[in-house]
């Protein structure tokens, strides 16, 4: 067995392996909760789950995501006055823990984590701030699933238009491109039929770019969001 003391970190908490060795890709702690570990060069563990002492095991899971904080100040945004149970989170937070849930060990193809763990000193920590910072993050995620929502629309109806702007530019182009072709040898023919080429390509390309990439994105983004506001979570003190 080996205990892992808990330091600092800006993102999540870092681990110091008491000694070397392979890359570890999960641990049960003594109450019986898995937790995926990853080792990176410098002899850093990051992990999800609570417990602590654990004991090494030779299989992997995804029971949840751990992201810890410096200080409450953090995690909140500055220039909310809300009540801290609908408060917006800050930037940064947000930044922290959508990317902490999707910090899985490489090659691991499994579903999203299924628990949150939120790590503040236990300065920050009143008996009943738990329950709000809960609140206050499913609330957040929430809003931000459905503005990505509304902004996937806006997308759709952008690359829609896009569609008949580039029907409306392609169409006389093609056929400036059939009648430059006849002029073999033609330098200015040559030239403008070039040009029309890369025109149409360039009017091809962004509703194309609109509607499959970058809501194909924004499509992802807003089910990570919704999948974090209907987590299990927990908030823990360091």
């Amino acid at each position: 067995m080996v205990t892992l003391p808990h330091t600092e970190g800006d993102w999540f908490v870092p681990i110091r392996n008491a000694r070397t060795g392979p890359v570890i890709t999960s641990a049960t702690d003594t109450w019986g909760v898995e937790m995926v570990i990853t080792q990176s060069a410098d002899s850093h563990i990051r992990y999800a789950g609570v417990g602590d002492p654990m004991t090494w095991q030779d299989k992997t899971a995804t029971a949840g995501a751990s992201v810890a904080f410096r200080t409450i100040a953090h995690f909140y945004d500055a220039d909310d006055p809300s009540p801290e149970a609908h408060r917006e989170l800050s930037n940064r937070a947000e930044d922290q823990i959508f990317r902490g849930v999707l910090d899985v060990p490489k090659g691991l193809h499994k579903d999203l984590p299924n628990h949150l763990e939120i790590l503040l000193p236990e300065a920050d920590l009143t008996p009943e701030r738990p329950a709000a910072i809960i609140s206050a993050l499913r609330s957040h995620f929430l809003l931000r699933s459905g503005e990505v929502r509304r902004d996937m629309k806006l997308t759709e109806r952008v690359g829609l238009r896009e569609i008949r702007l580039t029907l409306a530019v392609c169409i006389p182009s093609f056929i400036g491109i059939a009648v430059c072709s006849q002029f073999k040898g033609n330098a200015l023919a040559e030239v403008i039929e070039n040009v029309l080429i890369i025109f149409c390509w360039v009017t091809i390309w962004q509703p194309f770019q609109s509607l499959v990439f970058d809501r194909w994105t924004q499509h992802e983004t807003a089910k990570v969001y919704r999948k974090i506001a209907d987590m299990e979570m927990s908030v823990q003190a360091v």
